[in-house]
């Protein structure tokens, strides 16, 4: 059977990305806003901590962050992160 290459692209593309991947439903914080760390200074901890950073988002829920990082030995992650203290809450 013939595999056609703009089925491979698509399937590709939707295994890698990450709006397929699960989610989080718990809850990070219930602190206001003006208590969170802005998304550059959680970026900057979570890359201190290791993790190479490829996005960093507010959740769907919009009580989490949620960062796309690959760790020290290569391995593809979501993190959830309490935005107070960039805490990880949920790794998947």
């Amino acid at each position: 059977m013939k595999q056609s290459p703009l089925a491979l692209v698509l399937v590709a593309g939707l295994a890698f990305n990450p709006a397929f991947a699960s989610s989080y439903a718990g809850t990070c914080t219930t602190a206001s806003e003006d208590q969170w760390m802005t998304q550059a200074a959680a970026q900057a901890k979570i890359a201190a901590a290791g993790y190479t950073v490829a996005r960093l988002k507010r959740t769907r829920s919009g009580n989490c962050y949620e960062v796309y990082v690959t760790d020290k030995s290569g391995k593809r992650m979501e993190l959830f992160l309490d935005p107070t203290n960039a805490n990880i809450v949920h790794s998947e």
